[in-house]
């Protein structure tokens, strides 16, 4: 006796069978009835209810039966439970015991493709299946679409391993299933040897059979474009959550249906938040120009018009007001008819590159500044002392020259700064790190700097048995050396300065205070970046590249220690910054 599938079905179909009516006669189930079973339920059923049912069936209410558990089939969910119920249901319908649906696929591999359905076969047992179908050689086609092989017995041996198989003499059979569209694929399976399905012992041609396979095909190619379109619900779905870009959708009142985790991040709002609101009071968008975009300007309405919306700049508005300069593409999905149905922003943040043009657009103009600045000097006073007829006594020759030794001095370190940038940006610094007690390296550069300008009054407070550093002394020197530079530039009247060190936790930290004009909040924001120097009349009319604080932040955080600034405007200005102590050193890669 014949083992029959295992395959879940609806208590509609089980109650059929069970009562012994023929199918045709009972399709008006009641809405209790068509609840299906939990999985496991449903096998067990569905094996008791088959076995005792099918026994009184004809071919053509068998047949009705297979028509029956497809349709149910295509409205489950899952759709692999689809697929390997449609291909159980085939199998045992044509007698088979176990096998194997192949989806016709011209990149197929059998042995790690996905792109087939394994019906009661151990996946450890295909290989040999497929090989043993290869080397057969006889294939099912157009003419003849249904091939049987009679197994060799070592093969049925091997295949026997199974614990679903029990056959003694077995033949494999290969079933074409195709349909106007094409082929889908081949229907291997093993069954008893001798033994016909219905569908194969009526006397005539194979049209019976020819009709099984067109409705298994119509089951499958359903399944498969179900597969394929959730497939690619998943695919936009990912795309979606996990772009980098700012992506939101509306219907055709421009109201919110769709807003993505990177919208999210963008603005501030949550998509809850948002749903159902016009697209235009979240994202409060303007022209460059500062300009409110009325709905004429809308880019998504411009898209619902048919109009190319590509990489459109604007501003817009996060949840706290922060606005952002944005890139929009628009797009716009239509109906059958060409009616907009929904619009598509995708929005990508370009604010960092707004402010890397303005960074080098503030670079060119300072370079170019500050370069021509020192040459002019150097070429005017080398001019005049090049002329044959200028008469200067010992004084003002020797100022001249000192002032062509200066501009040239200020040239040097201008083009050393740049390079010293460069290299920053390239990937990271090179230290030469040792112990460093910090106290003496301090007190040389503040006599220096009292040499250099007398005018100033530096006070030290230094305590004793400051702990040790590791640290690169060139490097530190150079960073304490800017900072009192900087210091003197921008303290033109107030000529007190107040170095101090102390010791903090696994911390040794160094600071320079002045009394001069003081920094604003919204400058101390960017005052460690690149080429940015203070917006007020002293510093425009204070040579420097802004580079100096830059480099003193890259070489600090390279030492594993940090530089700040505290200060309130015509307050004065207090730069700190912090060195690991020797035992506490850590390295990190620095990079910028």
């Amino acid at each position: 006796m014949h083992r029959f599938p295992f395959f879940p079905m609806c208590v509609t179909i089980s109650s059929l069978l069970l009562s012994g009516k023929s199918i045709h006669s009972s399709l008006a189930p009641s809405r209790g009835a068509v609840i299906c079973l939990s999985r496991r339920q449903t096998e067990l059923a569905s094996c008791r209810d088959i076995h005792e049912g099918c026994q009184g069936l004809t071919p053509v209410n068998k047949r009705s039966l297979l028509t029956m558990s497809w349709s149910q089939t295509l409205q489950t969910g899952n759709l692999h439970d689809q697929m390997t119920i449609l291909t159980g249901s085939a199998i045992r319908l044509l007698l088979g015991e176990v096998g194997v649906f192949v989806v016709s696929n011209e990149a197929f591999d059998p042995q790690s493709s996905p792109e087939y359905i394994l019906y009661r076969l151990s996946p450890s047992l295909l290989p040999v299946l497929l090989e043993s179908i290869q080397q057969s050689g006889r294939q099912p086609n157009s003419s003849c679409i249904l091939v049987r092989k009679v197994l060799p017995p070592m093969l049925v041996d091997d295949l026997s391993d199974n614990e679903e198989v029990r056959l003694q003499d077995a033949e494999r059979c290969s079933l074409l299933v195709h349909d106007n569209a094409g082929v889908l694929g081949v229907l291997h399976f093993l069954r008893p040897l001798g033994v016909r399905s219905c569908f194969e012992q009526e006397v005539g041609s194979d049209g019976t059979l020819r009709l099984f396979v067109a409705q298994l095909a119509a089951g499958l190619r359903s399944a498969l474009k179900s597969q394929s379109l959730v497939k690619e619900q998943r695919r936009l779905a990912a795309i979606f959550q996990h772009s980098m870009e700012g992506i939101l959708t509306v219907d055709s009142a421009l109201r919110i249906i769709d807003f993505n985790p990177a919208m999210e991040r963008l603005t501030g709002w949550h998509e809850s938040e948002v749903l159902g609101r016009f697209y235009h009071d979240v994202l409060r968008p303007k022209n460059r120009q500062g300009n409110e975009l009325g709905l004429q300007g809308s880019p998504i309405l411009q898209a619902f018009a048919g109009q190319n919306v590509v990489n459109r700049e604007m501003v817009i508005s996060a949840r706290d007001g922060q606005r952002f300069d944005v890139s929009v593409t628009a797009s716009c999905i239509r109906l059958g008819k060409g009616e907009p149905m929904n619009g598509i922003l995708n929005v990508r943040d370009i604010t960092r590159e707004r402010e890397q043009e303005e960074e080098r657009s503030t670079f060119i103009s300072v370079i170019s500044h500050e370069l021509q600045t020192p040459i002019a000097i150097i070429k005017g006073y080398a001019s005049t002392l090049a002329r044959t007829d200028t008469l200067l006594d010992a004084d003002a020759l020797r100022s001249r020259l000192v002032a062509i030794e200066e501009e040239a001095d200020r040239l040097n370190k201008l083009v050393g700064n740049l390079l010293y940038a460069s290299r920053i940006q390239a990937g990271g610094l090179q230290m030469d790190l040792a112990p460093l007690d910090i106290s003496p390296l301090v007190q040389g550069v503040v006599r220096r700097l009292q040499a250099k300008s007398p005018d100033f009054s530096v006070t030290l407070d230094i305590p004793p048995n400051l702990p040790m550093v590791m640290a690169d002394r060139d490097r530190i020197e150079e960073v304490l050396q800017n900072l009192l530079d900087n210091a003197i530039k921008y303290s033109p009247r107030q000529r007190n300065l107040t170095v101090a060190c102390s010791a903090t936790g696994d911390e040794v930290i160094v600071s320079v205070s002045d009394s001069g004009m003081g920094i604003s909040l919204r400058d101390q924001e960017h005052i460690f970046s690149r080429f940015h120097r203070v917006g007020n009349s002293l510093t425009h009319s204070t040579p420097g590249a802004g580079l100096g604080l830059y480099i003193c932040r890259a070489i600090v955080e390279a030492h594993g220690g940090q530089i700040w600034v505290e200060s309130s405007l015509h307050q004065g200005s207090t730069f700190s910054f912090s060195l690991p102590r020797v035992e506490k050193a850590f390295l990190p890669m620095v990079v910028f």
